[in-house]
């Protein structure tokens, strides 16, 4: 099978450029591979009161099925990027996903919670290779002129995988079954493992053998692995043993002496653990930055609207799937026409309408969420305006880090941007849990103030966009 493609020759005419068959294979598999992570942590999070009724735990075991994947998989996609860059990407990403699929089967039998807690930390470990050695599977056998598209196309997949993952789990488990939620990311991971066996022989996923440039900065992978990690911890687990406890205060110690300390040696070591010299690439600078407050309500809004939608306003799990669903939906939709939406406009022209339609949708959810329901008065509008907003910065923003760099340089640099995009997550959630769980004088207010520190990030992002982003663009 070939496809074809448009390219402009030299004297003005067009040229039809073969895309073959094995490119359209890897995109695919990477797009499968990618969309499977968000299953893994949506279906966890709406199956925790079965989860709780079916082995009687206690919150505090139940968290760590939350808190056990989000702190591994940020604590290790940095050093999956230099795992996939030694060992070979293919190979990597096999490997993670193999990893993947064996863990999500341990979650879905699992006899108690401490095998289910297990299963979980796994499927971190697997999503930490998957991640960064998944930009280049895509890419494989792609036309170097049709990279930009090929990327734009890629980063569809998580966000697509986000906008399945709250429908098709809350209708799995509207039967009672929280086991099946993993079925799901079992299945596609091993449609994924099959369609990776037909990649073959590309030199892009050998791994590197450069004895020239000396070993790897192991004491930099130590440090990069614990401070991430650490830091993970102390945001995830901060609201339950409290933030001025000694282990929170002693997390966050440890990993504020060691990032400098890291950053430091990374821009001194021939073969650093943290790519530091990446950041001189304008886009990819500035698309990490943005990506701090575009991930932190990102992930913060999908534990916001289910605590409104069930707590307040009493909907049952098929209820607040469904409710929620314009913005996936939305969101989705933007992702997969990413590439000819950059083509006709440019990521500037996106990405800054992305933001205004990100400080539309958290300012309308500051106003007028109500105790009272009025679905389609006070949350459709904001849920509409939100997808808007995700459809053109969450992909948009992982594409433009990414499509000025070097090829050899994709597996670290979505590593970096990935691991931002899960510590921000990580302080988005710990900001908003802190902000209702403080109260208020009636049962909205709690609500209201976590929407008012969104709308806060909401202007920041909008605001490093507009003021840092470059006005002329590259042609990648």
């Amino acid at each position: 099978m070939m496809l074809t493609c448009q390219t402009r020759c030299m004297s003005g005419g067009t040229t039809k450029t073969a895309v073959p068959r094995l490119a359209v294979i890897g995109l695919t598999t990477s797009m499968l591979g990618m969309a499977a992570l968000p299953f893994a942590v949506t279906g966890t999070n709406l199956a925790i009161p079965l989860i709780k009724e079916d082995f009687g735990s206690s919150l505090a075991a139940l968290s760590w099925t939350l808190s056990g994947y989000s702190i591994i998989i940020a604590a290790l996609t940095m050093l999956g990027g230099v795992i996939s860059v030694r060992i070979g990407t293919l190979r990597a990403f096999q490997i993670g996903i193999g990893i993947f699929v064996a863990s999500s089967a341990l979650c879905a039998f699992a006899p108690n919670i401490a095998f289910l807690i297990g299963g979980r930390v796994l499927q971190g470990v697997g999503g930490a290779l998957v991640v960064p050695s998944s930009i280049s599977v895509a890419l494989v056998g792609w036309p170097e002129e049709r990279r930009a598209f090929a990327i734009g196309v890629w980063t569809g997949a998580f966000p697509i995988g986000s906008s399945a993952a709250p429908i098709v789990s809350s209708a799995l488990i509207t039967g009672g079954q929280w086991r099946l939620v993993f079925a799901v990311p079992l299945l596609l991971g091993v449609a994924t493992l099959g369609l990776s066996a037909l990649i073959r022989g590309q030199a892009l996923f050998a791994a590197s053998n450069e004895p020239t440039d000396g070993l790897p900065d192991f004491a930099g992978m130590l440090m990069g692995t614990a401070s991430t990690g650490l830091l993970a911890l102390g945001l995830v687990e901060g609201n339950t043993w409290g933030w001025l406890d000694v282990k929170t205060l002693a997390a966050f110690a440890i990993a504020a002496l060691l990032i400098p300390l890291l950053i430091s040696r990374s821009g001194k070591h021939k073969r650093p653990f943290l790519p530091v010299k990446l950041f001189r690439v304008p886009t990819f600078r500035i698309a990490n930055i943005a990506n701090v407050s575009v991930s932190m309500i990102g992930m913060a809004v999908w534990l916001v609207w289910p605590l409104v939608l069930g707590g307040l306003w009493k909907y049952d799990a098929w209820g607040i799937g469904l409710a929620m669903s314009p913005t996936p939906v939305l969101g989705g939709g933007g992702a997969f026409l990413s590439s000819y939406l950059v083509a006709r406009f440019g990521y500037r022209q996106l990405l800054s309408t992305g933001a205004v339609a990100l400080v539309l949708a958290t300012g309308w959810f500051m106003f007028m969420v109500q105790e009272t329901p009025h679905y389609w008065t006070h949350m459709f509008p904001g849920l509409v305006l939100t997808g808007i907003g995700m459809g053109l910065l969450f992909s948009f923003l992982n594409a433009a880090a990414l499509v000025d760099l070097e090829r050899e340089d994709f597996p670290a640099g979505n590593a970096t941007f990935s691991t931002g995009r899960f510590l921000s997550g990580a302080i988005g959630i710990a900001a908003v849990v802190a902000m209702i769980s403080s109260g208020g004088n009636s049962p909205v207010d709690p609500f209201r103030k976590a929407y008012g520190f969104l709308f806060g990030i909401s202007i920041i992002a909008f605001l490093a966009i507009v003021l840092l982003w470059p006005r002329r663009e590259s042609n990648s």
